[in-house]
Parts: C-alpha cells; structure tokens; sequence
C-alpha cells in the first residue's frame, strides 16, 4: 500500500552562501517520510505555463490567463496533494526524502524581524529539524505548528 500524504508545508526556506542566499522547498509528509520538494526556477516556469493554457483552453481572455498565472504561482505546492510520493521525488534531482522514523525532533522558533523604513513588524518561524543523518533549519511566513504536530506529534518542541 502506498503511503498517504497527510499534510504540505509550502514556502520552507533553507539558507545557503553563508546566508546571501536561499532555497525554497516544499515539506511534503506521508506518515512513512518527509519529503523535501525544491522549489526550481524550471518547476515555477512549467506551472505558470500550465495555469496559462488551462486558462486558455477554458476560453478565458488575456486577464484571465494572467490571474491564473498568478494563482498558479502561488498556489504552486497543492499540485503534491495529487500526486504519489514517488512521483514527487523524481520530480526533481534536488529532491530528497528523510524516514519519518529518523526524525527525532522538530523545533519551533517564533521570531520578529522590524522593517525600520516601513515601521513594521514581520513575523516568521524557525524550523529545526533533527534527524540521525543532522540538522537542518529553515525559515517559514505562515506557522506550521499545526501541520508539524499531525505529522510529528510530543516530537514537536
């Protein structure tokens, strides 16, 4: 039997280049793995396309193929929730998968970063992942408590 998904975790970014730069991947669960989908230029490109031509085929005009691309693009990562994981894997070389098993816990930072010209606040989490292979850390906008804990569950600090 195949494993289920049973939750997607959009927009995780990963630093790297001493933190000039970063990796955006997609945490896709099963209750077998975690699957870290990347987020390529090539993928973004392909699904923008496809957003634009189902758009067309269904006779929507040149604003309604815009806003479905736009849709697409950011609505990128629910195209996993059809998907097996094994697809999702050979999506892409840059893909990896770590045992659910493996993880031995999932930290949680809440953190504030103020925009000092814009006189704002922004919000965003720390995500430490702890496997037996190491660690690794990403930044996330959107809390992913609730997604990490029905996938982790007591693992999640």
């Amino acid at each position: 039997m195949e494993s289920q998904i049973i939750s997607i975790i959009p927009n995780m970014k990963k630093s790297k280049m001493l933190g000039l730069s970063e990796d955006t991947f997609t945490l896709v669960a099963t209750s077998d793995i975690t699957i870290f989908a990347k987020v390529t230029n090539k993928l973004m490109k392909k699904i923008v396309q496809e957003s634009r031509d189902q758009a067309k085929a269904e006779g929507k005009g040149f604003f309604g193929q815009w806003g479905a691309q736009i849709k697409g693009s950011f609505n990128y990562a629910e195209r996993y929730a059809g998907m097996n994981p094994q697809e999702i894997l050979m999506e892409s070389p840059e893909n990896f998968s770590v045992p659910n098993g493996n993880i031995s816990s999932v930290t949680l930072k809440k953190k504030t970063r103020r925009d000092r010209e814009e006189h704002t606040s922004l919000i965003f989490w720390i995500v430490t992942i702890t496997y037996s292979s190491g660690t690794m850390k990403f930044t996330t906008d959107a809390d992913p408590r609730d997604h990490l804990q029905r996938i982790y569950g007591t693992r999640v600090k």
